[in-house]
């Protein structure tokens, strides 16, 4: 089994660096509001790395997150920075936030390299529960702070105010979990 995928006879890197390129130019009005300038660079390079590397399926699936995820972390936007609890910048992303959710996902894409063929569908896996997770951890965060009725601090299960670090709520609890399904099985179906 090999990741790498020739689409109209350009190579696989090649057309990662093309592919990248040209989503960038043409969502930049939507991609300026998400990623800051440095993040735009970086999340780039990972762009070229997963398509080169996993072809348009394992692209797919770190697509689906970052606009998830970006998306989870607007609902309630106006809300959150009246509190003082919004992600700095309105949730737009520097290179900081892509590594910080990627870099797990990147090291199993990167291992299906070096690692012998029949493991390769376990590098997969560990790379779509890296973004499973996040995008797990980055909606019941959101959720929360916006619809959380009674957060907790997950340590000492006593109630804290919305917002807290290490706070955790029903309601964010439940929309990250349905987060993580979602995105597990959007890679079942890509493959």
């Amino acid at each position: 089994m090999t990741f790498l995928y020739d689409i109209g006879g350009l190579h696989p890197w090649l057309l990662a660096v093309v592919l990248n390129a040209g989503l960038g130019l043409l969502g930049w009005r939507l991609v300026s509001k998400l990623l800051t300038p440095a993040g735009l660079i970086h999340a780039w390079i990972l762009g070229v790395i997963i398509w080169g590397l996993l072809g348009a399926a394992g692209y797919g699936v770190v697509l689906f997150y970052f606009l998830a995820g970006s998306a989870v972390t607007k609902v309630g936007m106006a809300q959150k920075e009246a509190a003082g609890i919004a992600e700095k910048r309105s949730g737009a992303r520097g290179p900081e936030n892509v590594w910080g959710s990627a870099a797990s996902s990147t090291l199993c894409a990167l291992a299906t390299l070096v690692v012998p063929v029949v493991y390769q569908p376990l590098c997969c896996l560990g790379y779509v529960s890296g973004f499973s997770t996040k995008l797990s951890d980055t909606t019941a965060s959101e959720i929360g702070k916006t619809y959380g009725q009674r957060t907790f601090l997950i340590t000492t299960l006593r109630p804290v105010p919305q917002g807290t670090e290490g706070a955790v709520s029903l309601e964010g609890t439940l929309a990250g979990i349905v987060a993580s399904g979602v995105i597990a099985v959007l890679a079942w179906v890509v493959g």
